[in-house]
């Protein structure tokens, strides 16, 4: 027996006669053997845990991204929303009660409030009034979701005033195109001559 091995089996016979250690261990064949049990390792317990938070990180990521590009895309749906109303009540000559009945209905427009002057002075992005009488009054006032915005197209036709004449039967203020912005999405909204809207 050489000198190493007397030390391994002096070192395997004081660890078997420790009290706590010992129901763990058994010497086979001049090895020492760690007895299972059923349970989890720290190590395979601090992997787990890895996986999921960064599966979870990844997850919660791609969650707030799509909530915000739904904000953006919601925006610019009210925006074609209140335009398509405009262009369908000039056609159907829908007179609002906000119009008496002796006033003659002569249209209806869209004012995006950056561009132009609306008749709602603060808290307002977009509205659609409407004129009758000679008087234009304010029908619906939109406001954008916090953090989005409007902003002009580069070397096309700015969107101030979209108005639906119903005695003439024309749109004035088209085509043109206007941005939707926010949270580092962009959406172009393009009204084409007839007041067709898209994006």
């Amino acid at each position: 027996m050489t000198y190493d091995s007397k030390i391994f089996e002096q070192l395997v016979r004081r660890l078997t006669n420790l009290p706590v250690i010992s129901n763990k261990l058994s010497v086979r064949a001049g090895f020492i053997q760690h007895q299972t049990g059923a349970g989890f390792t720290l190590i395979e317990l601090l992997v787990v845990f890895t996986l999921v938070s960064i599966v979870s990180g990844i997850g919660f990521a791609s969650f707030v991204s799509y909530s915000r590009r739904q904000v953006v895309v919601q925006a610019a749906a009210d925006f074609k929303q209140t335009a398509d109303l405009a262009r369908s009540n000039a056609l159907s000559h829908v007179k609002p009660t906000v119009c008496n009945a002796s006033d003659e209905l002569s249209n209806f427009k869209v004012n995006v409030c950056s561009n132009a002057i609306c008749q709602t002075t603060s808290g307002v992005d977009y509205e659609m009034n409407v004129t009758c009488g000679g008087l234009e009054q304010v029908q619906i006032t939109k406001t954008l979701p916090q953090n989005v915005t409007f902003s002009n197209v580069a070397g096309s036709p700015t969107c101030t005033n979209l108005t639906f004449n119903i005695i003439s039967n024309t749109v004035t203020g088209v085509p043109c195109k206007i941005f939707v912005n926010g949270y580092g999405n962009q959406i172009k909204i393009q009204i084409d001559s007839n007041g067709h809207v898209s994006y």
